[in-house]
């Protein structure tokens, strides 16, 4: 695992990545669902990621994510 320095906004990443199978889950992460483990019911949920990470899943974008997982 390691930490990089970017100057390009999460947006542009998302708008990159999305086809890749990564998910925009809340404004602050996105997350390559191919590491998903675990979705975790709540008001928005959380996601389980394969290195133990849990995060939050913002309520407005959990219909979304749940499609997705589909």
């Amino acid at each position: 695992e390691s930490i990089w320095t970017v100057t390009r906004l999460l947006k542009e990443f998302d708008e990159l990545l999305t086809p890749y199978s990564f998910f925009r889950v809340h404004h602050s992460y996105l997350i390559n669902l191919n590491h998903l483990k675990k979705y975790i019911k709540g008001d928005g949920g959380q996601v389980v990621l394969s290195n133990g990470d849990t995060l939050d899943v913002s309520r407005r974008r959990k219909d979304e994510f749940i499609k997705a997982l589909n």
